[in-house]
Parts: structure tokens; sequence; C-alpha cells
């Protein structure tokens, strides 16, 4: 016997007969069934096998605060003029944070929002843009205090008023003060009546808790406390109603989600203060082709505080962030070329094996009740 029969020897698929096989119309119906499943299965395996899974795992952060994050945002105030408002980033300490890299812009708006003008003004952050007011030209020779002062006083000026009021404690409201009307403040206010603003940019931070905000007024430290003056206007003529286009921390990655982007919040009245509080986590995302990019993703929580309740606060936009002590990990991945020929193999012998068994099971099981029924045993 030659080498090639002898190996006949080594079959471990033994073929019977021709004439030894029945052909059933169920068995040709499980076959087709069979095959259709054989084919999808192996198609959806090898669509996998070329896709590519994205696997996250949770680590504690390991980087300095001495880093940076950017922070990027395209905000819409849709009744604040760009005159009004600053921009300012604090640390947790509510000092203002130094050595800040900003890129920030302001664009003037009218009452539906479109374009007052082509021309783009550049704001720089932690800035206090304090103009003297400009005194009263037509001073009354004896002025009313508005009841501050005791009969017979005079307040000539527009400042005479704000000491007097402040003598008792009061607050004054310039815009209804005779001898105010021609303060810088409220011309600015009559003058860009009805205007909104859109902000946008990047500002790069302290990887610290702080906060950056976006409110009316001239910004300083006063008793190791930030605080903005509006100059004796009255918070609730700042109608801080806004859309966020736009917010997040760190760069772009495949998946990062943006949770407060085109959202509006607007208030039936003005003098609310918009809180929003953010807890960042630091993200690494790995490609497939070895690539890393750094980046941080957000939740958010929300609050608006009602300042003519006799809250304390300042209207405005305001952003409460902190870092968390963990980071995540996303790493792209792609199966293995073994692992998918066994997925091949498993699917393709499974549902073989699958469908002949069944295929047996019906056989024997009719083959049962025949005979049963020619024996007249099956009532």
């Amino acid at each position: 016997m030659s080498l090639l029969g002898s190996l006949k020897n080594f079959d471990a698929y033994r073929k019977p007969m021709e004439d030894f096989r029945v052909k059933t119309i169920t068995g040709g119906l499980i076959t087709v069934a069979a095959t259709l499943s054989i084919f999808t299965l192996v198609a959806l395996e090898t669509r996998h096998f070329l896709s590519t899974e994205v696997s996250e795992q949770l680590f504690v952060d390991s980087t300095t605060s001495d880093e940076h994050v950017k922070i990027s945002f395209d905000i819409t105030f849709h009744k604040m003029p760009c005159t009004f408002i600053t921009i300012d980033v604090m640390d947790v300490s509510s000092e203002a944070q130094e050595n800040i890299k900003d890129d920030i812009y302001k664009l003037r708006l009218d009452k539906n929002g479109q374009n007052i003008t082509d021309s783009i003004q550049k704001i720089a952050v932690n800035q206090n843009k304090t103009v003297p007011a400009k005194p009263s030209e037509e001073a009354p020779k004896c002025g009313s205090c508005y009841g501050a002062l005791p009969d017979g006083s005079c307040c000539n000026t527009c400042e005479d008023v704000k000491n007097a009021y402040a003598l008792k404690g009061w607050q004054v409201n310039i815009a209804q003060v005779e001898q105010c009307k021609n303060d810088k403040w409220v011309q600015a206010f009559n003058d860009f009546k009805d205007e909104g603003c859109r902000i946008y940019g990047k500002v790069q931070v302290a990887k610290v808790a702080g906060n950056f905000h976006l409110a009316p007024g001239d910004p300083h430290q006063a008793m190791r406390t930030h605080v903005h003056d509006l100059h004796s206007l009255d918070p609730s003529r700042f109608d801080a109603s806004h859309t966020i286009n736009h917010v997040s921390f760190g760069n772009a990655y495949p998946g990062k989600t943006y949770p407060l982007d085109s959202k509006t919040f607007q208030s039936e009245k003005g003098g609310v203060m918009f809180q929003y509080y953010v807890r960042v986590v630091p993200t690494s995302y790995y490609y497939i082709d070895g690539r890393r990019e750094d980046s941080h993703q957000f939740s958010i929580t929300t609050h608006q505080k009602d300042l003519s309740q006799g809250l304390p606060g300042l209207p405005g936009f305001f952003l409460q962030y902190e870092f968390s002590p963990l980071m995540v990990h996303y790493e792209e991945r792609k199966q293995a070329l073994s692992t998918f020929l066994v997925s091949l193999c498993a699917i393709v012998g499974g549902v073989f094996a699958m469908a002949q068994l069944f295929d047996l099971t019906i056989y024997h099981a009719s083959r049962v009740i025949r005979q049963k029924i020619s024996n007249g045993k099956l009532i």
C-alpha cells in the first residue's frame, strides 16, 4: 500500500454511501436557515473585527497641579451690552489667578441677536476697566439729598448723593437721581440699551478649584474679597439671560460630550445670578496608532439666585469648577486576528452542529409518529 493510500486509516470524517443517505424537505429548510445564519453571524463578526472598540479604565490622577487646563467657551447674552461685561478667573481662595493665557473676544448684538458691527473686540482677563465718572455739567445750586441728610443740606453732585446714602447705609440707584444724569455708567446704560453680547474664546486656568465668571461692573479686591462695582446701578437692571453655545475643558476626543452646549437659560426679570457647579474629570484618550490626547470631561449642576430677594451676589454667568482626584483612560483596541479566526470557526461549527442536531431530532420524531400511525397506535 502506498504512503498516500495509508492515510485513509487516519480519516476521522468517514463518508456514508450515497445510497444510504436520506434527503428530506425539513432537512433542506434547516440547511437553508443554517446557511443564512452562518453568513449573517460571519458578517457581524467581520464588522466587529474591522471596527475599533474603546476600553475604559479608572485610575488615581497622578498629574500635578502645575499644569494648566484650557477652557473653551462661546456664550451669548441676549440683553446685556458688551460694554458692561468683564471676565475674571479666580482660584479657590477668591484671589485672581496670575499668568493666565487667554484669547477672548466679544461681539455686539442687537435685540434680535444679529451682529451690530463686524468689528470684533478683544478683551483681557482680570482687568479693571474703571473710568472716573463724568461730573454733572448742570448741577443745581442746592440739589436734593433725597432724605439722606437733614433738611437744608445740599447734594449738588452725584458723588454728594452717594456719600449721603453711604452715611445712612442706604443703597442708591443713580438711574433715579437727577444729579447723576450725566454719570458715565448711566449714559452708557441708556446708549447701549436693548443690546446683547456674544463672548467667545479660550482661557488657560491652573489645575486647582476656582471659578470663571462673566459679569457686569468693575472688578477689584476689597478686604481680600473679589467684588464688582456696579457704580450704584440697581443689579436688577442687568439681565444675564444667555445661551451657552459651547463650554468645554481641554481638547476634543472621539465620543466626548458637552453637557452645556446649546442650552438657553432665561429669567423673567433682571438681577439673576446663574451658577454652574462643574466637576471636572481628567481624561486621557489613547488612539490605536499610539497617539495620546489629554483632556477633561465634566458633569454639571445648575442653580439660579434671584438677587431681588436680598440675597448676596452679582448678576451674570458663574462657572465654579473643581477637579476630581480620579482620572479616566480610554484606549482604542482592535480584535486580534487569531481571536477573529477562532470566532469564525466557532460560528460555522456551532451553527452546523446545532442544525444537524435539530434535523436529526425532527427526522427521528417524524419516523416514530409515522410508525405509530401505520400500526394504529396513535389516536
